[in-house]
């Protein structure tokens, strides 16, 4: 495995992926492989499914936010049986409006090598899930990374992956709990050393750094920032142990994370902060040997 993109969570924030990707193919730059977590998983599923940054690009800027729903009828069905409900918001009218993408969806039918990060509950550690077992091994003490292979089907992988706690449901298995993959490994790049990878672009979809809190201090916007101050420091941590160099094309978030009317734009940046570094990313290809 030489060249893989990683592709970082970050919500809508994670369709930057198919801008970069899109630079790099006009790069002239093959990917042998990706790497995401959260909604950079999807992203990168789709990728190595094989389908165009042009095609996936009018699929983003389809949705408009009424894919995200309460999920009413399972906090109904809970209460009845005295239960706190699972998760604020549904994925399904997401994966109905996505189901032509969807359906097909197989790890046998993928491209190109993909691995997606999910959090175990009970094992308090990154799983991934993918393609082809790990080739540095020995690299899993060190980042505290467990090997799912294919023992979830694929949808359900990105379901895990993408479950953000108590906004979308956890995926359940026979011996686990599985929640975001962004809760310990937002920016993977410390996975594709892992599997293999010595020639690697990220798509890192960061926080502004010393922005102003919210004027609207509550518990629910208090809990939010402090969960994204625990992902930042582990994804900056995580990066200093990572002995694979790497060219991060990093996105700012703006406006938070349901900026559905900004998708277009979120793609552009990308595709404009790819061919910023475009001398960067060439030579760093090109020094980096099998």
């Amino acid at each position: 495995m030489v060249r893989v993109l990683v592709i970082s969570g970050g919500g809508l924030w994670a369709t930057a992926g198919i801008g970069v990707a899109h630079a790099l193919r006009e790069l002239g730059i093959e990917v042998d492989g990706y790497v995401g977590s959260s909604a950079g998983a999807l992203v990168a599923a789709l990728l190595a499914a094989g389908h165009s940054p042009e095609v996936l690009e009018q699929a983003a800027l389809s949705l408009n936010g009424k894919e995200i729903r309460l999920n009413w009828r399972e906090w109904g069905s809970r209460a009845l049986h005295g239960r706190a409900p699972l998760s604020l918001f549904s994925m399904k009218a997401l994966a109905t409006r996505l189901e032509p993408f969807l359906e097909d969806l197989r790890w046998s039918a993928l491209r190109f090598p993909l691995w997606v990060t999910a959090t175990s509950l009970r094992r308090y550690q990154t799983i991934v899930y993918g393609t082809e077992e790990p080739r540095r091994p020995e690299l899993s003490e060190a980042f505290h990374l467990a090997w799912g292979g294919q023992t979830l089907d694929l949808q359900r992988a990105l379901a895990a992956s993408a479950a953000v706690p108590a906004l979308f449901p956890p995926v359940e298995t026979t011996d686990d709990v599985l929640v975001d993959g962004g809760v310990v490994d937002d920016y993977p790049v410390d996975v594709a050393a892992w599997v293999g990878a010595n020639r690697i672009v990220g798509v890192w979809v960061d926080e502004k750094v010393d922005h102003p809190p919210s004027h609207r201090v509550n518990g629910g916007n208090v809990a939010m920032m402090a969960l994204t101050t625990m992902i930042r420091e582990l994804t900056v941590i995580r990066q200093r142990h990572v002995d694979v160099s790497h060219i991060d094309v990093r996105i700012e978030i703006s406006g938070g994370h349901r900026v559905f009317e900004h998708v277009a734009d979120i793609i552009r940046t990308g595709y404009a902060e790819t061919w910023a570094r475009a001398d960067q990313i060439r030579a760093g290809i090109d020094r980096r040997a099998e």
